[in-house]
């Protein structure tokens, strides 16, 4: 036997239609004389093509057991076996996967997210097989979806030294490309922000990671260590996904609106110093310290000066937000962020030499400072990744402002970095885990710092708008 379950996930009107007609036309339970997958992309029904330890992955599921199950740490938020996607009542009692790949199976098209039954453990293992890419196994044990990062246990200690071989073959191969990058910027300086920026996400990421995992310990984490790690990161990593950003998109796209009337206004203007809305309402020195024009150390944090700064900084505000509102409070984030921008601004005045800044990194490093304090404080709940990410990122800051320095304000870097640490070890007594509530004084404060950022919102419209 098996079964379809339908999800529309497609983004044009054409592929919805198309949806709608294939759901009228195959019925919710269908026999399969044989299990046949052909692809959209060419490929064959051939699993032997495919690595063998794919389908012998089930030989570690026996009947009615549940492996991870030993190692959910229910103390923790995220320690609960319903975050995983819940089975349709159509699909309890059955073997089946989740579809990964638009797929056919015996004449019949399935898209990423449907849902495909199967009878016996036998079938499924062919399915699993012969399938590129699948999101999800299904037990007839279980009432949830099996993630890949769950599918199978550590089985053995790590072996350190191809551990480190791994790693230090990695760094290498990371130290050229980060090398060989950054000299093309600074031959030829014209590409120099370009090549600074690929150096940065093909080189320096991976190699402050390399670096950092070659000297971590594994030879020191038992096999219990490694699966306790292993379904502490993958819940974990589920219940951020799953926590609300819709204010966090909100205000990403005031940015982006803000940047939208920023490039109304310059359309005539193409360098930071004579652009007219920076000229407006940016952290420009002179008319700070000598007009005094504080508002300034506000609204420069609102703005930005290209599309690729505006694109890499929402990245970064999104993911770092999200972390903060999930692990401590909404509230929060406004208040590091509104406070961060204008210590950054503060160290732009005191210590930078750019006559005009602008740009919300001032804000994000500050997010980035008070994360390093929360997840130091929780650092036996929170997965140690999460952790090891941050300092990365923050050597990669470093690395990369020392090698842009033309064109990057570390002072405000470094201004709103010290900001949010600061800010995150005056909270620190106070900060809860996931907390249901937000205390009331935060609430307050946060309402208060987002009425700021609104104002200083307004301030913008109101100094860049011709007339």
């Amino acid at each position: 036997m098996g079964g379809t379950i339908k999800k529309c996930s497609k983004s044009y009107w054409s592929k919805a239609i198309q949806f709608i007609i294939m759901n009228f036309q195959k019925p919710a339970i269908q026999t399969f004389s044989h299990l046949k997958i052909t692809y959209s992309g060419g490929m064959s029904d051939d699993s032997e093509r495919l690595p063998p330890s794919r389908p012998r992955l089930l030989d570690f599921w026996e009947k009615g057991q549940v492996w991870f199950r030993d190692w959910i740490h229910g103390d923790r938020p995220w320690g609960d076996e319903t975050l995983l996607d819940a089975l349709p009542e159509s699909a309890l009692g059955s073997y089946g996967v989740k579809v990964g790949e638009y797929v056919k199976l015996d004449g019949q098209s399935y898209e990423p997210g449907q849902i495909v039954l199967v009878e016996s453990r036998e079938e499924l293992r062919q399915l699993v097989g012969g399938m590129g890419k699948v999101e999800g196994l299904i037990f007839p044990w279980l009432d949830r979806v099996v993630p890949p990062g769950l599918w199978l246990p550590h089985l053995r200690e790590i072996d350190f030294v191809a551990y480190r071989k791994q790693h230090g073959q990695r760094f290498v191969k990371s130290l050229a490309i980060t090398a060989g990058l950054a000299l093309l910027g600074f031959y030829r300086p014209e590409f120099l922000m370009i090549a600074l920026l690929a150096a940065v996400f093909f080189g320096l990421f991976p190699l402050v990671d390399s670096a950092m995992a070659w000297c971590r310990r594994v030879d020191r984490l038992s096999v219990s260590d490694l699966n306790s790690q292993l379904v502490n990161n993958e819940l974990f990593q589920i219940w951020i996904s799953n926590r609300p950003t819709f204010l966090l998109k909100l205000a990403l796209g005031i940015l982006v609106l803000v940047f939208a009337a920023q490039f109304y206004v310059d359309k005539g203007s193409t360098a930071l110093s004579n652009a007219t809305s920076l000229q407006a309402a940016a952290l420009v020195r002179d008319s700070v310290l000598s007009g005094d024009e504080w508002w300034r150390t506000v609204t420069a944090g609102l703005m930005h000066g290209s599309i690729p700064h505006i694109l890499f900084n929402g990245m970064a505000l999104f993911s770092l937000g999200r972390v903060i509102v999930a692990l401590v409070s909404p509230s929060l984030l406004s208040i590091v962020f509104l406070v961060s921008v204008i210590t950054g601004s503060l160290a732009s005045l005191a210590f930078g030499h750019a006559d005009v800044s602008v740009g919300a990194s001032g804000g994000i490093l500050g997010l980035l400072g008070f994360l390093l304090v929360v997840t130091h404080k929780f650092r036996r709940q929170l997965p140690g990744y999460l952790q090891s990410s941050l300092i990365q990122s923050t050597i990669v800051v470093a690395i990369f402002g020392l090698l842009g320095a033309r064109f990057i304000d570390n002072a405000a870097h470094a201004g709103g970095l010290i900001g949010g640490v600061i800010l995150g070890l005056i909270c620190y007594r106070w900060l809860r885990l996931a907390p249901v509530r937000t205390r009331p004084l935060v609430a307050v404060l946060g309402w208060a710092s987002l009425a700021v950022l609104v104002a200083g919102v307004v301030k913008i419209g109101v100094e860049i708008w011709p007339g």
